[in-house]
């Protein structure tokens, strides 16, 4: 149950510092007058509507839900992918680079937590 509370904490914190930032990040965008069909906006609300399911949701993670590992899963593959493919483009900083490493050790901590540890082992000690 331990690896099961550090995967949805950091699901939680990673998502509500994410929610945060994008939303910020729309209405400063809305505000310079960029266009909603532009790919800017649509791209920040799909950031912020990701990242707001991660952190509702990561409570079930903390319980170990079944549903939320089903979901999580989900989650984490859709996470990887961005995050290869954001790595696939060489044009970012380093520091946007080292976040989607981040990322992705993110998603390999979780994909191990789901698939290999059991939701109800009790830790020794």
């Amino acid at each position: 149950m331990t690896h099961y509370l550090i995967a949805g904490s950091i699901w939680l914190i990673f998502g509500v510092i994410g929610f945060t930032l994008s939303t910020v990040e729309c209405v400063r965008l809305l505000r310079t007058g960029a266009p909603l069909t532009g790919g800017d906006v649509l791209s920040t609300l799909i950031v912020a509507g990701f990242c707001a399911v991660a952190a509702s949701t990561s409570v079930g993670l903390v319980r170990a839900r079944s549903w939320a590992r089903v979901q999580f899963a989900i989650m984490a593959a859709l996470l990887g992918l961005y995050c290869l493919s954001f790595l696939a483009m060489a044009e970012f900083p380093a520091f946007f680079n080292a976040l989607a490493w981040i990322g992705l050790g993110v998603v390999a901590y979780t994909l191990t937590v789901i698939l290999i540890c059991r939701p109800h082992e009790q830790s020794a000690g």
